[in-house]
């Protein structure tokens, strides 16, 4: 089981700062071999979920909790680490609950890769829309409604 923090990113330290990029990094950009700008400058109007076990910080997704318009979760990654250990769900189903405690009654929207629909579907997301590819990935938006 996972231990988590939710922060604003001034509340992150350095150090963790630098672990989320890093992990990020390793996985969107470095794994799944897709150059493109993760440091995008919204960062800092994100909540940051982050998911620990003993070595660190092994999961994190950043939250946009809205009460106005559809709130959204992004950048959802789990660390090699923990794969095949329920942390992907376990991450999910936290960044849900933290979303509709700040933004009650919201839809919660997603930008999911392809592959992950099944895994989306099964937390309670529907797809809108066609596919579409993001920076050469094959993703659909989906949405949630509490």
């Amino acid at each position: 089981m996972l231990q988590f923090t939710v922060s604003t990113f001034q509340e992150l330290s350095n150090d963790l700062v630098h672990d989320i990029f890093r992990l990020r990094q390793d996985i969107f950009i470095v794994e799944q071999n897709c150059p493109y700008p993760d440091i995008d400058g919204v960062d800092p109007d994100w909540l940051h979920l982050c998911g620990f076990d003993d070595q660190g910080l092994v999961a994190y997704a950043r939250l946009l909790c809205s009460n106005r318009e559809p709130s959204h979760i992004g950048r959802v990654v789990v660390h090699e680490r923990g794969r095949g250990k329920s942390y992907g769900r376990e991450l999910m189903q936290r960044a849900m609950v933290e979303v509709i405690e700040r933004a009650p009654d919201k839809p919660i929207e997603l930008n999911a890769q392809s592959y992950l629909l099944e895994f989306y579907t099964s937390l309670g997301f529907h797809v809108i829309g066609d596919e579409y590819l993001e920076d050469g990935i094959p993703h659909r938006h989906m949405e949630f409604h509490p």
